[in-house]
């Protein structure tokens, strides 16, 4: 049975199995950004301005051997990937909400052949996760706080042949299960069933087992920062601003709308005399 949770964080189905704990950071609003404190493992969630340039288009800037991202991926962003490569390259660092998909692809693709690696600043969504993860030759997080976030690919939306032609290609030199990922991902992203007024998961957020599900080694994931459990999966989403699949749940729903106190009736428009009228 797919679940949700509420806007409130609160578990929309009896069963869930959530620990007291991880209930009470729900409730508490899942925000633990000191340095020292995180008893619910949440993460560091990232600054308001982080957010924002996150879902900007994004432009490639070089800092040494890394190429950086951040924002969303335009159809500009292969051309401009390619320019900034020049020699010398050795990381990728991304700070990607989604974008582009074709031209997400053909970065993947560079960043295979140039056996580039992969480090996951926050989010890594979209064309990051579909495509520059699988083909990076490591992958690593910058700290806590990062997550990826798998949509639906080019061969899931009526692509040109050859861009699926493509992307087959990218999956099979990084040696990912394409059939197992499809499988994984769209029981993810399946609708929300008996009717349910929530939106719907744009994409799918995976912890660490759910990699190693797809594939991927204890030693290939063993350096990334990934939500462990509800309550750090709902709180990131809801920083990114993004409504997420996470373990057949759903999270990241915004806070629902304060509800203004009913107002209190009028007031009678005549009373009565305590006495009682006086007759003459």
């Amino acid at each position: 049975m797919r679940r949700f949770l509420t806007s409130r964080g609160v578990p929309a189905c009896a069963g869930l199995g959530l620990t007291a704990l991880a209930a009470a950071a729900l409730l508490a609003g899942c925000s633990s950004s000191s340095s020292n404190a995180d008893p619910y493992k949440i993460g560091a969630l990232p600054t308001a301005d982080a957010v924002t340039k996150g879902h900007t288009a994004g432009h490639w800037t070089r800092e040494g051997g890394t190429l950086v991202l951040v924002g969303t991926v335009t159809p500009d962003s292969a051309a401009q990937f390619t320019t900034a490569l020049g020699t010398g390259a050795t990381a990728v660092r991304a700070t990607v909400t989604g974008g582009d998909l074709a031209s997400g692809l053909a970065i993947g693709q560079t960043i295979h052949d140039h056996k580039l690696s992969l480090l996951i600043d926050g989010a890594c969504a979209g064309p990051c996760a579909d495509y520059w993860f699988p083909a990076a030759a490591s992958r690593r997080s910058t700290g806590s706080g990062s997550w990826l976030g798998y949509v639906p690919d080019l061969s899931e939306t009526n692509a040109p042949t050859q861009q699926q032609t493509a992307e087959a290609k990218l999956y099979t030199d990084s040696g990912l299960n394409a059939a197992k990922f499809h499988a994984a991902l769209n029981a993810q992203l399946r609708e929300v069933p008996g009717g349910s007024a929530a939106p719907s998961a744009t994409m799918w957020m995976p912890n660490q087992s759910d990699l190693k599900s797809l594939g991927y080694s204890t030693d290939t994931v063993k350096n990334l920062w990934l939500p462990p459990n509800l309550a750090s999966a709902n709180a990131q989403a809801r920083a990114w601003q993004q409504v997420v699949a996470y373990q057949n749940t759903l999270v990241g729903l915004p806070p629902a709308p304060t509800k203004p106190a009913p107002a209190a009736p009028p007031a009678p428009s005549g009373s009565a005399s305590p006495t009682g009228s006086k007759k003459g």
